[in-house]
């Protein structure tokens, strides 16, 4: 996988949207959510809301089963169907999308809940389409806005930090120390005979058991393909040189040539290579300490 120079482009529906993986996060997002909507539903009273039996409890199932679906749906859809919402193409029409079925699947399990309440006698196609549809239509315009304040806010947050690494790189080297023995900085990484000095190193790229490293020799790019870990090659450096700045990249901060921000992090050009690798949000903040 190599990151190539994306276009830039003014409509915010086409620009890259923060990350949403499935993780503890995820889980946390929908617990506030359904907390939200338990205090909607007990405080506001929606629609002179009546029920039948406890209002509490009924207010806290309408929580319970907004929870349960939209955490499913989040792990069904990353952990089974594969799909991703990370990358260069989750962009903000796609989370507006993701955000809508969402809708409408917490629309239907709280159809069947009603109707659990109510002895099953609202069970019909016309009240399903009555309850989801007006749901759906509704809810969408808020979470377009929201998503574009969302994507917004993390592309000037990027961006401003994009500009604090290139003023950083431009700062003029530190005095050179004494010349010692080039093979005394060398590091043998993985598990091959593969060595080299660890500050020659632009950037490490993990490619399942294998890791790409591209380094400088004499002046030039090259890159060379080992059996390895990302997790081995930070234990084997010890912290020399390199940096974690996505699941599946190491980069050396000192080989920085251009930076630039979106709403998923970072993208890093280095000395001698055309490709980009990726910061994402998780690291930014650590790339930022160790350059400044």
């Amino acid at each position: 996988m190599k990151f190539k120079r994306q276009p830039l482009t003014n409509n915010p529906l086409t620009r890259p949207f923060p990350d949403r993986e499935f993780s503890r996060e995820t889980i946390i997002g929908m617990l506030r959510v359904s907390v939200f909507v338990f205090c909607a539903l007990y405080f506001l009273r929606p629609n002179g809301m009546h029920v039948e039996g406890s209002f509490f409890m009924t207010c806290v199932g309408y929580a319970v089963v907004t929870f349960i679906v939209s955490s499913f749906y989040a792990w069904c859809t990353e952990r089974v169907l594969g799909c991703k919402r990370s990358g260069d193409g989750w962009v903000l029409w796609k989370w507006v999308l993701d955000c809508g079925l969402l809708l409408a699947l917490i629309s239907m399990g709280n159809f069947v809940f009603y109707n659990f309440t109510v002895g099953w006698t609202a069970f019909s196609g016309l009240v399903l389409v009555g309850i989801t549809v007006p749901t759906v239509l509704v809810g969408l315009f808020p979470v377009a806005f929201s998503g574009m304040a969302i994507q917004l806010r993390a592309e000037r947050e990027n961006q401003r930090t994009a500009g604090e690494l290139l003023l950083a790189s431009a700062r003029p080297a530190a005095p050179a120390s004494p010349p010692e023995d080039p093979t005394s900085r060398l590091v043998t990484l993985g598990e091959s005979e593969f060595s080299l000095d660890p500050d020659n190193l632009l950037y490490c790229e993990s490619r399942q058991n294998y890791v790409r490293c591209v380094f400088l020799r004499n002046g030039e790019v090259a890159e060379e393909t080992i059996r390895a870990t990302l997790i081995g090659i930070e234990a084997q450096l010890n912290g020399r040189a390199m940096l974690r700045c996505h699941r599946s990249y190491l980069v050396n901060p000192n080989h920085i040539r251009q930076a630039r921000g979106n709403a998923q992090g970072l993208r890093l050009e280095l000395v001698g290579t055309e490709e980009e690798v990726p910061v994402s949000r998780a690291y930014v903040s650590k790339l930022r300490e160790r350059v400044l």
